[in-house]
């Protein structure tokens, strides 16, 4: 579990480094606000495509190989990206990225299910999420943070040595399988895939992951724009700051254990409601209180994602590897969505405009949780 966390936080930090230095890449690459939010919803969206294929090899192949594979690839674009001038060449990389990236974020909820006992997987679960929320906040702080005092370029070349790392770690010290079983052929594999959507509670999941990360992705792509704005004014180490509203992340493994007792539809609605309180609070002109707003949308996020991954686990059945991998394509297309969306609200109505927009995808995450996955 050690390792496992360490590796997914050194490869999946890539996919948040980005977002804080939104403003600093319009600036350099002199592209608008809405234009440089592409850095994200592109790399984003090229993970949430490539999940839909490393999970059904990985029912076919094996989890640890793809897993170690893509993480040693992955620091080949992140290296390249230092050298670019073009920001279309910019946006193919950051795409080449998100491809790779995919590969333990497709694999690693299934090789947890499938290798811990029933009595520890909701909390070994809530432990990823929170290797998971330890690489956004590592990705979002480190970014920030190092883009300011040495440049966005510099940045890349230490987060392509990171992911060697943490591919590195993962092919020596991971276990092998001991209760994978494979199928057949990757035909099977993908038919295994589609069988998913006669399940209702896992498409009311899916619907779930797909409005969660939308709101959350679009909240924190464009709140930096915004408090970047006057009357805040923050430079790229303050708008850095704001993502140590991440550590409400802490309560991700218990949020996993609590929903094996209290029901995961119980916990996932608790989760819903904190992280809409937490929208609307951003709507107050106070940057304490948009601070804090920030900090419920990210405490609702970590209560409700290890509950709703469980209920994947609890109602997959057989090919739990394409299961995750539907589930966490949608959460990721919900992301990558919800970082270029938002962006013609933003020219048209601001800040308020990009909030009502997320709050009524957020409202349509509750209606899913009422209706498709009730009791």
């Amino acid at each position: 579990m050690v390792v496992l966390f360490v590796g997914t936080v050194t490869v999946i930090s890539d996919i948040y480094v980005a977002q804080p230095i939104l403003p600093l890449l319009s600036q350099s690459f002199g592209v608008a606000p809405s234009i440089a939010s592409l850095a994200v919803s592109i790399n984003i969206l090229a993970l949430a495509i490539a999940l839909l294929v490393y999970g059904p090899i990985s029912d076919y192949k094996g989890r640890k190989a793809v897993m170690v594979s893509s993480s040693l690839m992955l620091s080949i674009p992140t290296f390249l990206i230092a050298f670019v001038q073009d920001f279309c060449l910019f946006l193919a990389l950051r795409a080449v990225q998100g491809f790779f990236a995919a590969g333990i974020a497709a694999i690693a909820i299934a090789y947890i299910t499938e290798e811990f006992h029933e009595s520890v997987k909701g909390k070994a679960l809530g432990i990823y999420v929170g290797a998971m929320i330890t690489s956004g906040l590592f990705g979002r702080l480190g970014g920030g943070i190092i883009s300011a005092f040495v440049g966005w370029q510099s940045m890349f070349i230490i987060f392509g040595g990171l992911n060697l790392l943490g591919g590195i770690l993962l092919w020596r010290f991971l276990p092998d399988s001991r209760r994978f079983t494979a199928n057949a052929n990757i035909l099977s594999s993908f038919k295994g895939m589609a069988w998913h959507f006669r399940n209702t509670y896992l498409v009311g999941a899916f619907i779930i992951a797909f409005c969660l990360f939308f709101t959350f992705t679009g909240t924190f792509t464009f709140v930096t724009f915004y408090l970047s704005q006057p009357p805040y004014n923050l430079d790229t180490f303050e708008l850095s700051l704001v993502f140590l509203v991440y550590v409400s992340g802490i309560v991700s493994p218990f949020a996993g254990a609590l929903s094996l007792r209290h029901g995961r539809q119980a916990i996932i609605f608790i989760g819903l409601v904190t992280a809409l309180f937490g929208i609307l609070l951003s709507l107050f002109q106070s940057l304490s209180v948009v601070v804090l707003g920030l900090f419920f949308l990210c405490l609702g996020l970590f209560i409700t994602q290890p509950a709703a991954s469980a209920m994947v686990g609890d109602r997959a059945g057989k090919n739990y590897g394409s299961a995750s991998s539907l589930y966490l394509f949608f959460y990721y297309f919900g992301g990558s969505i919800g970082a270029a969306a938002p962006g013609l609200i933003w020219n048209l109505w601001g800040w308020k405009g990009v909030v009502m927009m997320c709050v009524l995808v957020m409202m349509s995450a509750l209606t899913t949780l009422l209706t498709l996955c009730r009791r």
